[in-house]
């Protein structure tokens, strides 16, 4: 008698029958179980012997990893694609799509056409709002500018540069703001943008590589962030930032999730890091990665909302993928899958989407996806050159941005050139949209209340009235 009979029995015969005053059937558990987060798996580890030792069970693995696939949290998200596409004259122009209403997206007017430094900063929308970065080097600055935006509405604000006080000056050092993160304060109700500040004299021109550093300043790297509900940036003290190796995340390589930052960095020994800031209350924290790789092979990305870190294994296009259950738990990774090798694909990957998809660009520069439940890689007939695609989620929101920043608050119109049955159009396709995903998360979800409800209510019974046995 399988899981599916036993708990079509009535209580009592099922209980009578099978499962003893101080037993809990396995194959009842591990369906429950397979259904929970990793967090709440590890705090049920205490309950029985067997469950504390689950992820080492495979049996369990594959359970769990089949309804962590089939079970998509992004059904009301679309996923975007950033590209730069390059012209006769070698200049890149960057243009985004909605992949499931093929839909393109007119960039907010701060910037130019042929803005080939920009990116659409930590690989989501947050609350329907997208901040896009991009860097000024034409003038000969490493200013970045910063724009939030919410296509649905059709606002942006453009967020002011950090104030001259909080960089200290120096004619022979050179100063470089680094975009490390995007996120929202839910206390506060506030957009917040991360920068990381660093210094460096071999950038100015009089630089002599013989001569010592500048005395009687700051030259030590710090993160600013910038707060939209006060308009103003300050900057953000970290004790120990000096053991802390830091990359550029500027292309991709940063994670907004649950609240919270996220990024790879390097601290003692060469271990491998996920530096994290929760935006809500201002602090950081770290997790150690238990994998050895270098920054250069891992990848963090979002999956089914999780975050998962990807590393492709001593270089070989075999993709080790690892879902993190507790912040700062070095101990809840789980490695889920194991995927490879895959010659054709190129790494890093340019960014996640629905479904749990991963993307990636081939090395014949097709774009495609790997499809975790089906291993089966599925091009997108679309062609990218490197560092010129990115892809994320995207959920559509009709609420205003907010804030306090009234002097960098637009709102985007419509070329008069514009074909106004073209505005109908997108119009009808968004609202078609989230009328067909309203529907598809409906018919999704309401047979999963039904049956989890269920098994809910025996597991519980089982687990109150019997006294495991260890």
């Amino acid at each position: 008698m399988d899981y599916q009979q036993k708990l079509s029995l009535p209580f009592n015969k099922w209980s009578d029958s099978k499962v003893s005053r101080k037993y809990i059937d396995d194959d009842v558990a591990f369906h429950v179980l397979s259904k929970l987060p990793v967090k709440s798996l590890k705090r049920f580890g205490c309950v029985r012997k067997s469950w504390s030792i689950l992820f080492e069970n495979s049996h369990f693995i594959n359970m769990f990893r089949n309804h962590f696939i089939s079970h998509s949290n992004s059904e009301d998200h679309r996923t975007y694609l950033l590209i730069f596409k390059r012209d006769c004259v070698d200049r890149y122009h960057p243009e985004l799509h909605l992949f499931d209403s093929r839909i393109k997206l007119t960039l907010p007017p701060p910037f130019q056409e042929d803005d080939f430094y920009l990116n659409i900063l930590g690989k989501t929308s947050v609350s329907g709002v997208f901040c896009i970065g991009t860097k000024n080097v034409r003038g000969g600055s490493n200013k970045v500018k910063y724009v939030l935006w919410n296509p649905a509405i059709e606002e942006f604000v453009v967020i002011p540069p950090s104030p001259d006080e909080l960089v200290p000056k120096h004619p022979r050092l050179g100063v470089f703001h680094d975009f490390h993160g995007f996120g929202y304060d839910q206390v506060r109700d506030d957009f917040k943008v991360i920068q990381y500040v660093t210094f460096d004299s071999s950038s100015c021109n009089d630089y002599d590589p013989d001569s010592p550093p500048p005395q009687g300043i700051m030259y030590f790297s710090f993160f600013e962030i910038y707060s939209l509900r006060n308009n103003s940036w300050k900057i953000l003290h970290m004790d120990d930032m000096a053991q802390w190796c830091v990359g550029n995340p500027f292309n991709g390589e940063e994670l907004y999730m649950n609240g919270a930052c996220h990024w790879l960095v390097k601290g003692k020994h060469d271990q491998i890091f996920m530096m994290s800031f929760d935006m809500s209350h201002e602090v950081f924290f770290t997790t150690p990665i238990d994998e050895r790789s270098d920054l250069d092979d891992g990848y963090l990305t979002g999956l089914n909302g999780s975050i998962a870190f990807i590393t492709n294994h001593d270089k070989n296009n075999i993709f080790h993928i690892s879902i993190l259950g507790e912040l700062g738990v070095k101990e809840s990774w789980i490695k889920l899958f194991i995927y490879g090798p895959m010659p054709s694909i190129d790494w890093p990957p340019i960014g996640f989407g629905k479904k749990g998809y991963i993307f990636f660009r081939k090395i014949d520069d097709e774009l495609a996806y790997v499809d975790l439940s089906t291993q089966i890689i599925e091009e997108l007939g679309i062609k990218g050159e490197d560092y010129c695609c990115y892809t994320g989620l995207y959920q559509e929101s009709l609420l205003s941005i907010g804030g306090s920043n009234k002097e960098g608050r637009y709102m985007s119109n419509m070329s008069e050139d514009e074909d106004e049955d073209e505005r109908v159009d997108i119009e009808a396709n968004l609202f078609d949209g989230r009328l067909e995903g309203l529907a598809k998360w409906w018919l999704w979800l309401h047979p999963i209340l039904i049956t989890f409800s269920q098994h809910v209510i025996v597991f519980v019974g089982v687990v109150s009235k019997h006294v495991p046995v260890w």
